[in-house]
């Protein structure tokens, strides 16, 4: 009797174990500035779908290495996924995410949902006024996974057929905003890109002039706060694996979409709320890019372990034909009368 009630709690114990762990909801988050940061500006918003969701727990998991995000998310260890619009349509075809709803942003009264850069020059440089001058030209921007510097000067030059590989001799990376603006008013860059934001917030600090730089393909757009080079893009967007069941996706999109305007959640994430999901078309040269720079390098790393695994064979077959050569090269040069005897 003993035995069969402990069989028993142990049965209930496994199925509660099991049931709780169905009921955590994993976000995979990507935070270029850090765990602690990620944490500081997600969890609430985890919360607030906690709240408006409490059967389901909701867990952030912040990533700072964007790689590291796209391979747990292919490898399905988590439920939904919120990075930038660059990495969600590499992990929309390689891991079949599904996008659910867009982050909103609010700019000097303004609420908008895009996202923009800004290549700018010194204005006494006379050498570069378009995205066409540039020909090997060092280059600086923030950092290689910020969106809406590098991320969004790779597709301007490819939405103008442009190879960045052929119009930039180097590209560095300052770290943030303030090293980019430093290394190009010092000219020690010819020029360098950053986020739109942060370009009109030193325009507003007074830290530049725009008597002091020029910036490259300027447009302006109504309803768009910022002045900024060549096109608008999409904002981040919230994304959900496959194997997430469609009743939660649409909870959790009808939760968002439905945040009250000034929600603490928003203040943290320092965004104004969520839209329905854009469409990310625009971006999708970036993957082809990258599918394209995978697949090379993916083919030099198996010649590589090819040729690491028939090193031996290799040596002797280059020896060998290497000595046959040298041997008709010497017979070629001999006398005939020698030949004959």
């Amino acid at each position: 009797m003993r035995a069969s009630h402990a069989i028993t709690l142990l049965v209930l114990f496994l199925l509660g174990q099991s049931a709780m762990a169905a009921s955590i909801i994993k976000i995979g988050v990507f935070s270029p500035d850090g765990f602690e940061t990620g944490m500081y500006r997600w969890q609430p918003t985890a919360d607030y779908l906690q709240s408006r969701i409490p059967e389901k727990r909701f867990q952030v998991l912040p990533y700072r290495e964007l790689a590291e995000l796209e391979q747990d998310a292919q490898r399905g260890k988590f439920d939904l996924v919120l990075t930038h619009p660059a990495s969600y349509v590499r992990l929309e075809q390689q891991a079949g995410l599904v996008r659910l709803v867009s982050r909103a942003q609010q700019d000097q009264g303004q609420i908008h949902t895009h996202a923009a850069t800004v290549i700018f020059t010194r204005a006494d440089n006379d050498r570069l006024n378009r995205l066409a001058d540039f020909t090997q030209t060092p280059f600086i921007s923030t950092n290689e996974q910020d969106y809406s510097a590098w991320q969004l000067v790779q597709l301007e030059l490819l939405r103008g057929q442009r190879d960045p590989t052929r119009a930039f001799s180097r590209v560095d990376f300052a770290g943030s905003a303030e090293g980019v603006l430093r290394g190009v008013m010092a000219g020690d860059y010819p020029a360098g890109a950053m986020a739109a934001r942060d370009f009109d917030r030193f325009l507003r600090q007074g830290r530049i002039t725009s008597q002091a730089v020029r910036i490259l393909e300027e447009n302006e757009t109504p309803g768009f706060p910022f002045r900024y080079s060549g096109a608008l893009y999409p904002q981040w967007p919230l994304g959900a694996l496959p194997d997430t069941s469609a009743s939660l996706r649409s909870t959790v999109t009808e939760a968002l979409l439905t945040m009250p305007a000034g929600h603490s959640a928003g203040q943290a994430g320092e965004y104004a709320g969520w839209v329905e999901s854009a469409h990310y078309q625009a971006v999708r040269p970036l993957l082809d890019k990258s599918l394209t720079q995978h697949m090379v390098e993916r083919q030099l790393t198996v010649a590589n372990l090819w040729l690491q695994q028939n090193r031996r064979s290799v040596l002797i077959s280059v020896g060998a034909t290497l000595f046959v050569w040298l041997l008709l090269r010497l017979l070629a040069h001999l006398p005939r009368s020698r030949l004959r005897t």
